[in-house]
């Protein structure tokens, strides 16, 4: 076995100094001299990347000024106009409209879109054909109108959760 390993590193050392005797030396022969002459092209130069190192800041900001105070608008249920920019189906169609209810302080309400139904009687109201429709004041301070729906009057909407998008105050509703 020992026989073996000394055998083995002389073949090594032998194939490694036959590959250094077969070099050519080319320093005496005249023909593979190379010229120094100055040539007139120009190599491109690889370009170099720069590495730029980045610190993040963090800027905190303190507010010192006195928040103002938040003013919240009620607006009078029986003033002006509350309507919506909605889609209804008008027939089989998908239809953009304007959406509006005005109520009176009598209890009543008119109801109606645009285009398509001027403000008039609701189609859900019970009443006979010449009745107006009703609506009152429930226990959970939410307006009921005939037919189901109620909304809390909340600054200047009128909000059905079940519904958006929320009726909003206007001083014009329409024709």
């Amino acid at each position: 076995m020992k026989y073996l390993l000394v055998t083995l590193f002389l073949v090594a050392l032998l194939i490694t100094a036959a590959g250094c005797a077969n070099k050519e030396d080319t320093s005496s022969d005249p023909s593979n001299t190379i010229s120094k002459t100055p040539s007139m092209t120009k190599t491109p130069v690889p370009a170099k990347t720069k590495v730029v190192k980045t610190t993040k800041t963090v800027i905190t900001k303190t507010q010192t000024t006195v928040p103002t105070p938040v003013v919240t608008i009620q607006a009078n249920l029986t003033e002006g106009f509350w309507c919506r920019d909605t889609t209804m189906n008008i027939g089989k169609a998908p239809t953009d409209v304007t959406e509006c209810y005005q109520f009176f302080d009598d209890g009543t309400y008119k109801w109606g879109y645009s285009p398509g139904k001027a403000m008039g009687k609701s189609a859900s109201c019970s009443q006979a054909p010449g009745e107006p429709c009703r609506y009152s004041l429930n226990g959970q301070g939410k307006y009921e109108v005939e037919g189901g729906y109620s909304y809390k009057l909340v600054g200047v909407n009128l909000i059905d959760p079940h519904d958006p998008p929320y009726f909003v105050w206007t001083t014009t509703g329409i024709p």
